[in-house]
């Protein structure tokens, strides 16, 4: 029984591979791209992937909320230290006086 399955020209091949390397290359710097804005915090850069990515576009939605609300976090977290920080210098008086 012969098996009857399609095989690329040794060419083919080869150039077959050499737009996969290609298109790999392209993914790979577009992923670099995004992660050195993401920690630099500055905006990700467009997706330029073909046709639509609507999962792209809500992870996106996700990071840039999640980006908000860290830096109300961290606005927070200043007041609440700063807050302490005079509760604590109250008691210190308080108690210097007391004793």
């Amino acid at each position: 029984m012969e098996h009857s399955q399609s095989h690329l020209a040794p060419n083919q091949t080869g150039s077959s591979l050499s737009i996969a390397v290609d298109r790999l290359d392209r993914a790979l710097e577009a992923l670099e791209a995004r992660v050195r804005a993401l920690q630099s915090g500055e905006p990700l850069p467009e997706f330029t992937g073909s046709g639509t990515n609507d999962e792209y576009e809500r992870v996106l939605a996700e990071l840039e909320e999640a980006r908000t609300s860290n830096a109300e976090l961290a606005a927070a977290a200043s007041a609440a230290h700063a807050a302490l920080g005079a509760a604590a210098a109250n008691i210190r008086q308080l108690v210097s006086g007391v004793m």
